[in-house]
């Protein structure tokens, strides 16, 4: 870092001391020099005219007594001024005298003329002029005068700026050395400053600065003490924080962040990860601090059964989840060994809270292997959850990474798919089957990938709603199916979660959209009956809502779920869709027959109409028609499009 040139202070102020007075006096003179010349100017012009005011009457009198030679002797007596160079007399526009000076023709350029009109003595009437050629000699002479002195005047003022200046500079120099010394003043340096006996303005800055600099030292070792102890209370809460940072508060068993640091150092280990089945269920039921205390007993517990082993570390990982840590790896059949001994002896273990009594159950995930052994014993532990297993470990056979990576790139594919508006409805007709004409039309999701193919939704829906994407993806089916029929003259069905309707952002999404598009009597809502409608009061309220829009109902794979019957009786639809299970071997399936007849008599007693799905053959048609179904719709009749088609 460069440093700045030092710039003395007294030379600035005498050189704009200096600089402004010349400045001052330079405008001064150029203004006075002006004014003097107009002024000396005028005092000629003024003398010139004096002299012909004067003569004036007497060449009058004689112009008008025609007396020549007394005109022309007067002339001759002024033309001995040196001032005057030449005089003229005209009579009645005729020149009766005229006379120059020696000197005319050398000083004509520096000369002016003065004329005066001749009047006949007594009276206003003009018999002549009178021309005075003077010189400009004199005011030359007085400007050159007035020049000197002002010269002398502006040399004198320089002088005595210069000696100001230099009085300035030699009063303020002990500032200037002053000043060097601070220039490179150090907290460590004493610097003595001269001059505190000097009994003016300095001398008190001196002084003061010798103060300040003490002050300064004895401020600068308090503090070196405060950093002293503010460093070493730093150390110790790095220590606190270090501990904070691998330690669990509650359980006082390494966390998370302490088995990865651990976990780097061992070669050749494996893993279990602990997690207790419906640990929120502790919490509801009997609290928070219920469960925090059950917690630490039951670390506490985990601890006493591997206090003996040095090899295996007890790690709290989050709030259920625990994990056991081997150093070392042991044969894997007394690998399994331990995590199946540690299922029982934990559904052995009992907990009391107050007079309650409670028992805990465990699923464990392992990882025989330690290179990548969290995520691969998280794997076998949500695989074990899924299988409902107690025990499960981690095996490439099983495939289960590959899942979970197929799934991940899913999630990227829906992302990238919704991003680009590559997410859209195909429509599939379906038929009345006592006119054999196109009744309504399903709107069914699909997903256009980066070449083009139509991807079915069996790939991509139930990752949706793993990844929580399903409600904008109903949305995105809502709002083009909306626009998309708005200006058609058929009705068109949406399928819809139970999911979405407990949903009230999606509800008040379709509200807007039906009403902004104007196809509410026009639309139906397909509720999944296969997911188990069990949140009675919110459907029914959902589908009373739409009702009172306009909208229609059906409840879709009917004859799939339990307690079907009740849910016609309760919930207010107008469709029922035959679930697929049912009619796919409808032509062979004598069981098959009677449910969907039994079905399509129920429905035909409250008035709803039937639609029979995945019809794919002609004989299934036939016997869909025999057993009286109203509607139909499958690959027989039509696929769905990405477009509607003419009846």
């Amino acid at each position: 870092m460069n440093k700045k040139k030092f710039s003395s202070l007294s030379n600035k102020i005498v050189f704009s001391i200096a600089f402004v007075s010349l400045a001052i006096t330079i405008v001064v003179f150029i203004i006075s020099s002006k004014i003097n010349k107009e002024a000396f100017h005028q005092i000629e012009i003024e003398k010139a005219t004096i002299i012909a005011q004067t003569i004036e009457p007497l060449i009058a009198v004689n112009i008008y007594l025609e007396m020549e030679d007394k005109i022309n002797q007067i002339i001759l007596q002024l033309i001995e001024n040196p001032n005057i160079l030449a005089i003229k007399v005209i009579k009645n526009d005729k020149l009766i005298n005229y006379i120059e000076s020696k000197e005319y023709k050398s000083d004509i350029k520096e000369s002016f003329v003065v004329k005066r009109t001749l009047t006949q003595p007594n009276s206003t009437k003009t018999i002549g002029e009178l021309v005075l050629v003077y010189s400009n000699k004199g005011y030359k002479k007085l400007i050159a005068k007035y020049t000197n002195l002002t010269l002398m005047l502006i040399v004198t003022l320089v002088v005595l700026f210069i000696l100001f200046g230099l009085y300035v500079k030699k009063l303020l120099r002990p500032l200037r050395e002053i000043s060097k010394l601070l220039k490179n003043y150090s907290v460590n340096k004493n610097i003595q400053i001269p001059f505190i006996s000097q009994n003016n303005e300095i001398g008190l800055i001196s002084n003061t600065l010798n103060n300040m600099q003490q002050k300064i030292l004895q401020y600068s070792k308090k503090q070196e003490n405060i950093n002293r102890f503010l460093e070493e209370k730093v150390n110790e809460k790095t220590l606190e924080l270090n501990a904070q940072l691998y330690i669990d508060a509650l359980t006082g068993l390494p966390n998370r962040f302490s088995m990865f640091h651990e976990i780097d150092k061992i070669k050749d280990g494996a893993l279990l990860i602990i997690n207790i089945d419906d640990f929120k269920e502790i919490n509801d039921f009997f609290g928070h601090v219920a469960g925090d205390s059950i917690l630490k007993k039951f670390s506490n517990r985990l601890k006493d059964i591997f206090k003996d082993n040095e090899f295996i570390s007890l790690k709290r990982l989050s709030g259920d989840e625990f994990a056991l840590l081997f150093a070392q790896k042991p044969p894997l059949q007394e690998f399994i060994n331990i995590g199946e001994k540690l299922i029982e002896d934990v559904e052995k273990m009992l907990f009391f809270h107050e007079k309650s009594e409670v028992s805990i159950r465990v699923t464990i995930g392992g990882a025989y292997q330690i290179e990548g052994a969290l995520e691969k014993a998280d794997i076998a532990l949500k695989s074990a959850k899924k299988q409902q297993k107690s025990f499960l470990l981690y095996d490439e056979k099983l495939n289960i990474e590959d899942e979970y990576k197929k799934n991940m790139e899913w999630v990227k594919k829906l992302k990238k798919a919704i991003e680009r508006d590559r997410i859209v409805p195909y429509f599939q007709p379906i038929f009345d089957n006592s006119t054999d004409k196109i009744a309504s039309y399903e709107c069914l999701i699909r997903l256009i990938d980066d070449e083009d193919s139509v991807i079915s939704p069996y790939y991509f829906l139930n990752i949706a709603k793993k990844s929580r994407l399903y409600s904008t993806l109903t949305k995105i089916m809502v709002e083009k199916s909306c626009i998309y029929f708005e200006y058609l003259n058929y009705a068109f069905s949406i399928n819809l979660s139970v999911e979405d309707i407990l949903d009230k952002d999606v509800v008040n999404y379709i509200k807007e959209k039906i009403q902004t598009h104007n196809v509410a009597n026009r639309i139906i809502f397909e509720i999944l009956e296969s997911e188990g409608i069990e949140e009675y009061e919110e459907v029914s309220a959902f589908i009373g809502e739409m009702k009172r829009l306009g909208c229609r109902i059906a409840v879709d794979d009917f004859g799939s779920g339990y307690s079907n019957f009740e849910h016609l009786l309760k919930l207010n639809v107008d469709y029922i869709k035959i679930d697929g299970t049912l009619i796919k071997n409808l032509d062979k399936d004598i069981s098959a027959q009677i449910i969907v007849g039994t079905i399509v008599d129920f429905a035909k007693r409250l008035n709803l109409l039937t639609v029979a799905e995945f019809v794919h053959n002609k004989e299934i048609f036939e016997k869909v028609k025999e057993l009286n179904v109203d509607r139909t719709q499958g690959y027989f009749l039509s696929e769905p499009q990405k477009s509607t088609i003419n009846n």
